[in-house]
């Protein structure tokens, strides 16, 4: 009897810390727009959302009518963002298997795009060389790029002759390798922030591409928040500047959940590609169960992106985001 009291009473505990620290955690957000910490808390929707969902559960069935009514209300605004990303889009077709992208750039069926940030101080040097070997996709976008890392992926201008690269000693260097030819290419450093990304252009179909590819700083303080939303503005401007279908693939460090994300794509036009196969996290690659989609493909809605996914853990932070470009 003693011990079934203590149990009962050990998880009211635990329903109302859960039910207070989601409520706050989702008041929070709501302010995401104006203080840089409360932009942090927009990133855990889903997670709000899913404890939101059994805690309405748990009050359906003690008869807790106000606190059921409470917690859908203050869920609603979590689902209404985060709810689209639950649902794939309907009519996408699969993008190609491992190291099927050459044959299908040969029959002119479209692009294969690989995104990974490989943690500049990361050594798992030959996971991530089998990976890129074996999916051999068309086009690289490596973040975090060093000197030791230039070394250790030489191989990759071999069978992608095309490449745009700065390597660095801090997080922010890039490289870009590419089987297709490269157009206008150029590195850019958005809002003088010290840190590197890339402008191309290629061939997909009868139009050019325009490709941006982009490592945003982490909003982990007033400063960095302030200068990644920075980044954003000159991102939008670079991109509005373009004549061509335009897609922006890369580490944004934000997730869709940000007010921030959704300035940049209203300013833009352009649409989160993420929805065509739902939602894919991309970091952090570890067991730690707080996973984000900081990592994305954004595009023209003409540009036929048709795959969105995350791919296997290659010993980095970040889980490698596989892009396909259909034609």
């Amino acid at each position: 009897m003693i011990r079934a009291a203590k149990e009962r009473r050990f998880y009211r505990v635990l329903i109302w810390v859960a039910f207070i620290a989601v409520s706050a955690g989702s008041l929070i957000a709501l302010f995401g727009k104006y203080f840089w910490i409360a932009e942090l808390f927009t990133h855990f929707r889903p997670y709000y959302l899913l404890i939101q969902a059994l805690l309405m559960l748990i009050f359906l069935h003690g008869g807790r009518r106000l606190l059921m009514v409470m917690t859908i209300l203050l869920a609603m605004p979590n689902a209404w963002v985060v709810g689209p990303y639950l649902i794939p889009m309907t009519g996408s077709v699969m993008g190609p298997v491992k190291g099927q992208s050459r044959v299908m750039l040969e029959n002119n069926a479209g692009i294969d795009i690989v995104a990974l940030n490989v943690q500049h101080r990361n050594d798992e040097f030959v996971r991530v060389a089998d990976y890129l070997r074996d999916r051999d996709p068309d086009i690289i976008v490596i973040a975090e790029f060093t000197a030791v890392w230039r070394i250790r992926l030489e191989f990759l201008r071999e069978s992608h002759p095309y490449y745009l690269m700065d390597a660095r000693s801090d997080p922010w260097g890039l490289a870009v390798f590419s089987r297709l030819p490269l157009v206008d290419a150029e590195l850019i450093d958005l809002a003088q922030t010290g840190t590197v990304h890339a402008r191309f252009i290629v061939t997909a179909g009868e139009a050019p591409l325009e490709i941006f590819a982009v490592h945003l700083l982490s909003p982990v303080s007033a400063v960095l928040a302030h200068d990644r939303n920075l980044q954003l503005e000159a991102l939008a401007s670079h991109v509005l500047n373009s004549k061509n279908r335009r897609v922006v693939i890369g580490d944004m460090n934000l997730t869709p959940f940000s007010p921030y994300f959704n300035l940049f794509t209203d300013q833009t036009g352009l649409q989160d590609a993420r929805r065509v196969d739902g939602f894919h996290v991309t970091w952090p690659a570890s067991l730690l169960p707080i996973w984000m989609p900081i990592d994305h493909a954004l595009a023209d809605p003409e540009v036929n992106i048709t795959r969105v996914l995350a791919g296997p853990d290659v010993g980095s932070d970040h889980f490698p985001l596989e892009i396909f470009v259909a034609e």
